[in-house]
């Protein structure tokens, strides 16, 4: 079943906004190197075993930029922390950041990969240290088993923040892609597919979903009626900007990483 909408009360809105649950779980990030800001990203919670995990892309924990310190000369810097713009606790419609430590004590990395490809593959999650006043809105990864059947030309939708815009605040922009790869295909021998999208900065990290509402299709062919589907796909990664292409990590891949969290 579709998700219900439901009513936020947007920051300096008086009436109350009706919205889609899947606009305020997607997040805005901000990679970091103490206080200055690398770039932005998106990413979603998923809860296991009363933790709390953000699910981004690998690239983004690993994000670097040219020092513009002008008392230094020349060199990079790199990630040390994500910023996450969390859901406000009992006020939906207003959010607040959250700084994230990549990095331990000893400089350990603290984001965990997929226990079998590893860096192989353009995904983490993050173990959240800092729920103060934070609503998590997760996302259900066991959507990724919906029988909705995709072909390639079917359309998706995108959820995220390209070039760190929104709607308002916290609220994150939708965009359409279609299917452009055979979804059982591994795309170079890596569990990923491609999408026909216009993508941007920022997008890195944003669940892609097929969301199908009065009637849709099944595996086996069977025509379903009624209130609606989503299936989640996976996780948009990178884009082809010359191709119009982007690349998705595959759910089963999200799954396998969720599987293997402590």
């Amino acid at each position: 079943m579709l998700p219900l909408a439901i009513s936020l009360l947007i920051a300096s809105v008086c009436a109350p906004q009706t919205v889609n649950p899947l606009s305020v779980a997607s997040l805005l990030l901000q990679m970091k190197h103490d206080e200055v800001i690398l770039g932005t990203a998106t990413g979603f919670v998923v809860p296991k075993n009363a933790k709390y995990y953000l699910f981004t892309n690998r690239h983004v924990v690993l994000a670097c930029g040219e020092d513009q310190n002008p008392t230094n000369t020349g060199g990079w810097i790199c990630a040390n922390k994500l910023s996450i713009f969390h859901n406000t606790k009992n006020h939906l419609g207003q959010w607040h950041w959250v700084s994230e430590d990549l990095f331990d004590a000893h400089q350990q990395k603290r984001w965990l990969e997929h226990p079998i490809l590893a860096g192989a593959v353009d995904l983490v999650a993050l173990p959240l240290t800092h729920a103060e006043d934070v609503e998590f809105y997760p996302l259900d990864i066991a959507r990724g088993k919906t029988d909705i059947k995709l072909t390639p030309g079917d359309t998706v939708s995108i959820i995220g923040f390209p070039f760190g815009l929104s709607q308002t605040a916290g609220l994150a922009i939708w965009k359409t892609g279609t299917v452009a790869s055979d979804l059982d295909i591994n795309y170079n021998g890596k569990p990923v597919f491609i999408i026909d999208t216009t993508s941007r900065p920022g997008m890195s990290g944003s669940p892609v979903y097929a969301i199908r509402t009065g009637s849709y299709q099944t595996s086996g062919g069977n025509l379903m009626f009624g209130g609606g589907a989503i299936r989640f796909l996976g996780v948009y990664s990178a884009q082809s900007v010359n191709a119009e292409l982007g690349f998705v990590c595959k759910a089963e891949v999200v799954q396998a990483l969720y599987d293997s969290l402590p």
